[in-house]
């Protein structure tokens, strides 16, 4: 509360001359001549200009404790700060999170896993057989087991086709289960089969 108290009465003070002012050249402005009212005018302004004075200095003063109480209260160098009322305030450094790891250490002696290759499932569509469909065989040129409609979708079983005919056969597998050969003019295989 100290702290406020001169800049509240330089506040009070610019507010009294203010008052003073008016008053004199509201009394002055009636009663006295020519001459007597420019006196009174000057001794006006003189009084206006010491208001202002005082108003700025409770500001200036206000400004500067807020400063100094701002600077008080963020971290010193030393790493100690103080609150309001002067006490310390201590504070504790972040710790750092590290971004890379460190090397590798061992941490248990049991064996681990090998990594096992998943094989890659090929994929063919039934397409451009006008709407007549694809038989799926029991073997290259062999009988016929099912009739597939364009669009029916295969899993290709053996990426190692087959000629027979003229035809180049491919091993595959209906959604249903079936297992048979497709001619491959009539399949549209999809990546990743080895075929583009």
């Amino acid at each position: 509360m100290t702290g406020l108290l001169l800049p509240i009465l330089l506040f009070v003070g610019a507010v009294v001359a203010t008052f003073l002012t008016y008053r004199n050249i509201r009394r002055g402005g009636a009663r006295f001549y020519t001459l007597e009212r420019e006196i009174v005018l000057r001794r006006a302004i003189l009084m206006l200009v010491a208001a202002a004075a005082l108003y700025t200095a409770a500001l200036g003063l206000l400004y500067f404790q807020r400063s100094q109480l701002i600077e008080a209260s963020l971290p010193a160098e030393t790493g100690e700060a103080s609150d309001e009322l002067g006490a310390p305030v201590v504070t504790t450094p972040t710790p750092l999170l590290e971004i890379f790891p460190p090397t590798a250490e061992p941490t248990s002696l049991t064996p681990q896993p090998t990594v096992t290759v998943t094989p890659t499932v090929c994929r063919a569509v039934v397409e451009g057989t006008g709407g007549n469909g694809l038989y799926l065989r029991d073997a290259p040129q062999g009988a016929e087991l099912v009739l597939l409609s364009d669009g029916t979708l295969l899993t290709v079983l053996d990426d190692a086709p087959v000629e027979a005919g003229g035809i180049i056969w491919r091993k595959v597998r209906a959604v249903g289960g079936e297992e048979g050969w497709a001619a491959e003019d009539f399949l549209t295989i999809r990546a990743p089969c080895g075929v583009e």
